[in-house]
């Protein structure tokens, strides 16, 4: 199957939130679509709002297309919906994301100051309930 992507832009679907891209198989127009779960989850996506579902898209335009390329050569000439699962199960996500991350982490690695605010225990854990302080403990 011959599968091309046109490079226009996606388009909103506000009801889903999803955005709605074009892939052209064999000459066919066929609607693929995308989860703004999946945008989040997989392409950093801020939030489910449209400019963020845009942003995500666009600077994961190639990874998603491949995502939707190998979905229909599996379905054949049907729209195809990616969704976070698809992403977590086929092994489709690109590196440096992934279904887990802590939304403070802005790139794949977290930063030194996040490793350590990982490394100290919360503060509910350094004094008994009730707030007093226990003698001899700092």
């Amino acid at each position: 199957m011959d599968i091309a992507f046109p490079a226009t832009p996606p388009v909103y679907q506000g009801d889903e939130p999803a955005l709605t891209f074009d892939a052209i198989a064999d000459g066919e127009h066929i609607a693929c679509t995308i989860s703004a779960e999946a945008l989040r989850d997989h392409f950093g996506a801020a939030s489910s709002r449209e400019e963020d579902l845009r942003r995500a898209f666009e600077n994961n335009r190639v990874a998603i297309e491949g995502a939707a390329e190998q979905l229909l050569t599996s379905v054949g000439r049907k729209p195809v919906m990616l969704r976070s699962g698809y992403f977590r199960f086929s092994g489709s996500v690109p590196s440096g994301f992934n279904a887990h991350r802590d939304p403070r982490v802005t790139s794949g690695t977290p930063s030194a100051q996040h490793e350590s605010e990982l490394q100290k225990p919360p503060e509910a854990a350094k004094k008994p309930r009730g707030g007093r302080e226990t003698p001899g403990a700092k």
